[in-house]
């Protein structure tokens, strides 16, 4: 079924996620950071007297992944792991 799709599965080297997996080394620290801040600004806005709901975790996750993943975010993160641009 992949090939159908022109996809070529490879597997990554034992204990090197941190290293090579995109996600690890370019979004989810950009993801945490954007969360943080949206946090930051939430509180600063109420005056500190805000708590986290099940709805405002989500309305917040769901602000931070849009300001983290982007077109140009994405692709850098699989450039800076190494396995992008993939042209064979």
């Amino acid at each position: 079924v992949t090939l159908n799709h022109k996809i070529v599965p490879f597997c990554l080297p034992p204990h090197s996620t941190h290293l090579l997996q995109p996600l690890d080394v370019g979004l989810f620290g950009p993801l945490q950071k954007h969360y943080s801040n949206i946090l930051d600004e939430d509180m600063e806005e109420s005056g500190g007297d805000t708590g986290i709901n099940k709805g405002i975790f989500l309305k917040h996750l769901f602000e931070a992944r849009r300001r983290t993943y982007t077109h140009k975010n994405i692709m850098a993160a699989w450039d800076k792991a190494g396995i992008f641009p993939f042209n064979p």
